[in-house]
């Protein structure tokens, strides 16, 4: 677990862009053992849970799950979801309020995608931002108890991280790639030259 937190702060640290942390969002998932990851960013400037506001929003689940959970409309019974829009920390899924039948149907139904258990952290900024991240796989995959200690540490961090990319990409969205390209290229060399300059 040790590593696993220091390679992701070490590696959030350089973080610049939404892929950056996507990137060590994903390592750390398979370095607690999970299979698949989700995971929702709001920035603040939308309402927070509104389903028809994307965010940024990536996971790895199989594809047919995810089409049984829009077809079936699980948005208002998941309880991982609605953990991660009433609560902040972290929790297993297997100690989630499952408080009428269609939440435990749910749950039994995502482990016959192979989604049996998991983890779930909500985080949120100063700034009204907000993430929730899921790591989840077959049961005996993984260990919660590590994953629930590692995301305490680097849930928060990854949240900053989101905004600050958030703020870099609103305002070099209407460049081209090519600028992008070049303007990222400029950027790490000034960072360097500033970071040498301390030395």
């Amino acid at each position: 677990m040790r590593q696993v937190v220091e390679a992701s702060l070490d590696a959030l640290l350089k973080a610049e862009t939404y892929a950056d942390v996507h990137t060590v969002i994903v390592r750390a998932g398979v370095a607690l053992g999970y299979d698949y990851f989700g995971y929702q960013y709001w920035p603040g400037a939308e309402e927070y849970g509104d389903r028809d506001f994307a965010g940024v929003v990536q996971c790895n689940y199989p594809q047919a799950w995810m089409s049984r959970y829009v077809e079936q409309n699980y948005y208002d019974c998941d309880p991982v979801r609605l953990f991660g829009l009433s609560q902040d920390g972290v929790s297993e899924w297997r100690l989630l309020d499952r408080t009428d039948v269609s939440q435990e149907r749910f749950m039994q139904e995502a482990a016959r995608f192979g989604i049996e258990d998991g983890v779930i952290g909500s985080f949120h900024d100063s700034e009204g931002s907000r993430l929730q991240l899921a790591y989840a796989g077959p049961s005996g995959r993984g260990d919660p108890r590590q994953a629930l200690e590692a995301l305490q540490i680097i849930g928060p961090m990854m949240t900053v991280c989101l905004r600050k990319a958030y703020l870099l990409e609103s305002r070099i969205r209407w460049l081209t790639e090519r600028q992008r390209d070049a303007f990222f290229l400029l950027r790490r060399s000034a960072m360097r030259e500033r970071f040498e300059s301390y030395q």
